[in-house]
């Protein structure tokens, strides 16, 4: 998922907008982030996002088998492309892996999730901006539940839950996708709803990854 929009300073002071239910999942902390934020750790490590029409972005992801130590290198190549891209979420598709695991960074919860699954959505929907670093160059409004409930393995496949609001309600459900090969511009109602982000706007948009 792209990066969002500044917080206004009440919205700082609110309910974070992830919070962990279940569990203990994987998370990336402030002495790992400041080190794989780190100039030479991004430049060593990010790879290239791949862009809409790329075949990996297009088909479901396969559950991971590889070894931990593994794991463990993919998701700080993952986080470097994020950090590369300014994202806040990522899926190992996005830089060519097919494989189901995802990053929700959303007010740097730094959440590690593998083999997620959205267990429940709210009934109610709210009409959102959202983007995508795998569609770049636009944005769009589309309709998207304002309280999620996700369930993955940490890295030692030990289950947890998250729940999620407005923003990190999105940003769960847009990483999910990613994982069964659906974009967000699959789902607008029409083309009408994709803008293009203009030379002088940002592309700090709701929500992309």
């Amino acid at each position: 998922m792209g990066e969002a929009e500044p917080l206004a300073e009440e919205a700082k002071q609110a309910e974070p907008r992830v919070r962990i239910t279940k569990g203990r999942p994987w998370r990336i902390g402030p002495t790992r982030r400041e080190r794989w934020s780190s100039e030479e750790f991004v430049r060593e490590h990010a790879v290239g996002i791949r862009q809409v029409g790329d075949p990996v972005l297009h088909r479901p992801a396969m559950r991971p088998t590889i070894p931990k130590g593994d794991l463990e290198a993919l998701v700080a190549r993952l986080f470097a492309s994020m950090v590369a891209a300014h994202g806040v979420g990522i899926a190992a598709p996005q830089i060519g892996v097919p494989l189901r695991i995802v990053i929700v960074d959303v007010e740097e919860i730094g959440i590690v999730a593998i083999d997620p699954k959205i267990e429940w959505t709210s009934e109610e929907v709210e009409e959102t901006s959202e983007g995508c670093l795998s569609v770049r160059g636009f944005y769009g409004m589309l309709e998207r539940p304002v309280a999620a409930r996700m369930v993955a393995l940490d890295l030692n496949g030990k289950r947890f839950a998250v729940e999620g609001t407005e923003l990190g309600a999105q940003c769960m459900l847009h990483e999910t996708d990613h994982l069964s090969g659906t974009l967000y511009v699959e789902r607008l109602r029409s083309l009408a709803d994709l803008r293009s982000v203009e030379p002088d706007e940002t592309e700090e948009v709701a929500s992309s990854s």
